[in-house]
């Protein structure tokens, strides 16, 4: 890989390493190219002084580098930060972006993809629990159909794996403002047993309603279930905190729900009163 990295790049390595399918060296990252960057919009953050990791051009002029019939980009890390709270709203920053988020019909799609491959599914836990999430999707969808939403959208991330990737252009979208909130705080529940009750209080107390219902919305949405079915699928390795902390995230999800009907006539959920 060296030698590939020096013919493509020009640039010297004395060591690499490699963590999974991503090459560390320097300070740069040869990443696998998992999902097509949003060009437009990485250029955007360019212009706008808004840090993103630099995306490297290759010998052609390519951001995208086939090695072993594989795609990579090659990215340079100029700094990063550990990843919390005010890290998030740091970077929650308003954007004008022509392409508005439909969750309910991204969802949708989701749930007719995996309802028709089920039954191919040799896992047990995902077997037994899959209607329970579905459910819970389905109504984070009748939630987000029921909202008269604004456009107001912000740069957010697809996912808080690492520090490092939190500022990688294959990591970054364009979404609403509750979204990165909604998923950092899901996963510091899954991954540490965190709770964020003093921060939701501050959402629900000091935000808009269609921010807050939002909040609601994106938390309903099972993305940890969803990761594991992925990782099933690629035959890779599955995170089952999903479903033995279900019932602890359902007590999560009843404090906020109960605290927003609270404050606002929302639609009844019975199995969050």
């Amino acid at each position: 890989m060296i030698n590939t990295i020096k013919y493509y790049y020009n640039l010297n390595i004395d060591d690499i390493k490699q963590i999974d399918t991503d090459y560390y060296f320097n300070e740069y990252i040869l990443k696998y190219y998992y999902r097509n960057i949003d060009i437009e919009l990485y250029n955007y953050l360019v212009l706008n002084n808004i840090y993103v990791h630099e995306i490297v051009y290759n010998k052609n002029n390519d951001y995208i580098t086939i090695i072993n019939n594989k795609p990579y980009i090659l990215l340079k890390i100029k700094k990063y930060d550990q990843i919390d709270l005010s890290i998030l709203e740091k970077n929650n920053l308003p954007i004008n972006y022509k392409k508005i988020p439909d969750w309910a019909s991204l969802w949708s799609i989701k749930i007719d993809y995996y309802e028709n491959n089920i039954q191919n599914i040799k896992d047990d836990i995902l077997k037994e629990s899959f209607q329970y999430f579905i459910g819970m999707t389905e109504n984070a969808i009748l939630l987000f159909k029921n909202l008269n939403k604004n456009n107001e959208l912000y740069i957010s991330h697809l996912r808080f794996n690492n520090d490092i990737e939190f500022y990688s252009p294959l990591n970054i979208i364009v979404d609403y403002k509750m979204r990165d909130y909604a998923e950092y705080i899901k996963k510091e529940f899954y991954d540490k047993g965190k709770y964020y009750y003093e921060y939701i209080d501050r959402i629900i107390n000091y935000d808009n309603y269609n921010n807050v219902m939002l909040f609601l919305i994106r938390m309903l949405f099972p993305t940890s279930f969803f990761d594991a079915y992925d990782n099933y699928l690629k035959n890779e390795k599955i995170d089952y905190s999903f479903y033995y902390k279900r019932e602890d995230y359902e007590k999560y999800l009843k404090y906020i729900y109960r605290k927003i009907k609270n404050k606002y006539n929302i639609v009844s959920i019975s199995w969050l009163k």
